[in-house]
């Protein structure tokens, strides 16, 4: 069968980045699993040894695109979560090492919390703190990253030991949860965290007791702290170009469209803005509101119904249709195939 596509196209983007001490381990991984690291970092379009230059930054969609490769070659479905478990907080270089030499646990968070920016841009990582229940947050903010659940499950895994580097090897979660559907079995992420995991939430979240928070940091070095502290003040001075106004609204579309519930008024809201003024923006980069809803849509189904775990309704449900047939309608007219059509030339 002849697969056709229809799909809409967007304006070219603005880069997210990451540092490359992010890639520490990485090919010596891929290797030991069974894969081919080269081919993995071909694919992904980085290069070998990137971890040799910790302080320069990639682009996260190739970061992520790696993770996805990774898990491929590997045969690996989980890749991300085992390297996540694996990586240790002197894997992220100076991001890693300032947060490690803090005092506190509350000091390395803070420190990671102001710095993070200039780690990897244009995500979110936030600590809130209620009722005695402290959440650590993270998200992409990219719309242009629709492939998410193993960087998601690698930086969880990252963020859960640098809490582990204070509170101690055997310590866990209250709970995790993540953002994506559980693609592939669940099981082996609650025997990673030894707690209740879920998924299809709001955001990406490690919950634990505030009180954790006075814990010191067993590593704590006050002068290598000042040293990292330096080193990252230098790095800010090279921070990326910021989102454009498209970016943003598709990674806000992103995370409410399984909410069935999307509208301009709703993502301006969560943007700070007007609906005018972002309908201006978006003029602006000759974009509009409903092109960009159609695309992403269209994106992420692509990547859904290539995870034979999600049922068509389930597919349909993450894209924000309340009936599996408004998603074969708008599938049909994108693609001129049915989804399950899709789904089974795209194994061929």
């Amino acid at each position: 069968m002849n697969v056709q596509s229809n799909a809409l196209q967007l304006n070219p983007r603005n880069e997210s980045t990451v540092l490359g001490s992010v890639t520490f381990g990485l090919e010596e991984f891929i290797d030991q699993q069974g894969g081919q690291s080269k081919t993995v970092l071909s694919r992904a379009g980085l290069q070998p040894g990137m971890y040799k230059k910790p302080n320069e930054p990639i682009p996260l969609q190739s970061f992520c695109n790696s993770m996805h490769e990774a898990a491929c070659s590997t045969g690996n479905e989980h890749f991300g979560l085992n390297f996540g478990a694996r990586f240790q907080p002197e894997g992220l270089g100076v991001f890693g090492y300032h947060a490690i030499t803090a005092p506190s646990l509350r000091d390395a968070l803070e420190g990671m919390l102001s710095s993070f920016n200039v780690f990897q841009k244009n995500s979110l990582l936030r600590l809130t703190q209620h009722q005695g229940i402290c959440s650590l947050e993270y998200r992409l903010l990219d719309g242009d990253i629709k492939d998410r659940r193993q960087d998601a499950e690698v930086t969880i895994g990252m963020l859960n030991n640098v809490l582990r580097r204070a509170l101690g090897p055997h310590w866990t979660p209250l709970k995790v949860h993540f953002q994506h559907p559980a693609l592939v079995d669940a099981l082996r992420h609650r025997d990673a965290y030894q707690c209740d995991v879920s998924f299809q939430r709001e955001s990406n979240f490690i919950f634990f007791r505030a009180g954790c928070l006075d814990s010191p940091m067993p590593d704590a070095d006050p002068i290598l702290h000042g040293i990292t502290l330096d080193a990252i003040a230098q790095l800010s001075g090279s921070v990326a170009q910021r989102l454009s106004v498209a970016q943003r609204v598709r990674g806000e579309v992103v995370d409410l469209l399984p909410s069935g519930e999307l509208s301009l008024e709703q993502v301006a809201e969560r943007l700070l803005q007007s609906p005018r003024t972002l309908q201006r923006a978006l003029s602006a980069e000759n974009q509009s509101f409903k092109t960009i809803v159609e695309v992403t849509r269209q994106e992420l189904a692509d990547y859904y119904l290539s995870y034979d775990q999600l049922s068509l309704s389930e597919v349909a449900f993450r894209l924000g249709y309340s009936e599996l047939s408004a998603f074969t309608r708008a599938f049909l007219r994108w693609k001129s195939v049915s989804p399950s059509q899709w789904r089974q030339a795209v194994k061929r």
